[in-house]
């Protein structure tokens, strides 16, 4: 029996795979290539099939839905299997295209957050374990298959990747795209989900993240003020917060980043500006 790829369709640059199948076949993946370095992509499967991304099982929904990220400085080829319910195996073997980061430099930053007194350490590995705990939750929400939109509009200041020197100082390059729309821009949810962390934290000053399912999650920093709480449902496009420049920060700006579990992704790539 011959495989029957069913569609494909993008939403915005957030790429929708749907495939399904019939028996046992050669291929079943209907995928544009080359994906990109820091890109999520979102797929379907006939449910009762089993995908896995080199070798590791990927979480999927009852209907077949999964998701997978790749992270900022991924240069393997993409390995996608698909073991199908009905017998036999696919493997899918795509190219993924490498970025050109930028460097970027900042000054007039306060020293103490280029390089943060002993005092605080212990503040900073706190922050630094309650965004890993959050990042790592595996929940059945499905609102990674929304069409993400922008969570405020405004000049964009920093791209995601970037090769960063603060003060003269190289640094890990940049985890989020910074959008500065100028203080007291309202932020809006660009996917549904629920609110997992609303916290005070040294190096991004009023820090926000929300749930997406399946290992997507979404960073919000640097805000003046949260208007969700933990724990709290927001739907697409529900207020969220006001941006601020607290924490390390030059100006007023959004910093937003997004995740797929311990993987950094580039929300540039999911909207199409990267």
């Amino acid at each position: 029996m011959r495989l029957v790829v069913l569609n494909y369709l993008f939403l915005s640059a957030l790429l929708i795979i749907s495939f399904g199948s019939i028996g046992r076949a050669e291929n079943a993946l209907a995928m544009k290539e080359p994906l990109k370095q820091g890109g999520y992509y979102v797929g379907k499967v006939s449910p009762g099939d089993k995908v896995t991304f080199h070798g590791e099982t990927v979480k999927q929904s009852s209907d077949g839905y999964f998701v997978i990220g790749l992270g900022w400085q991924y240069k393997n080829v993409a390995n996608i299997r698909v073991d199908h319910k009905a017998g036999g195996h696919t493997m899918h073997h795509l190219d993924v295209l490498p970025h050109d980061y930028e460097v970027e430099e900042i000054t007039g930053l306060p020293p103490k957050f280029v390089a943060p007194p002993k005092e605080v350490q212990d503040r900073i590995t706190k922050d630094a374990m309650d965004v890993r705990r959050v990042r790592a939750l595996d929940t059945d929400l499905q609102n990674f298959k929304e069409q993400m939109i922008w969570p405020v509009n405004g000049r964009i200041s920093g791209r995601f990747g970037s090769h960063r020197i603060l003060n003269g100082e190289p640094r890990s390059p940049h985890t989020g795209l910074d959008i500065a729309p100028g203080a007291g821009a309202i932020i809006v949810a660009p996917l549904g989900g629920r609110v997992t962390l609303v916290s005070d934290q040294y190096f991004t000053g009023n820090t926000m993240v929300i749930d997406h399912g399946h290992g997507i999650s979404s960073v919000y920093a640097h805000m003046e003020k949260a208007l969700v709480k933990e724990g709290q449902m927001v739907a697409q496009g529900d207020e969220i917060g006001v941006v601020g420049m607290t924490g390390r920060a030059t100006g007023p700006h959004l910093h937003w980043g997004m995740n797929w579990y311990g993987e950094r992704l580039n929300a540039g790539v999911v909207l199409g500006i990267e």
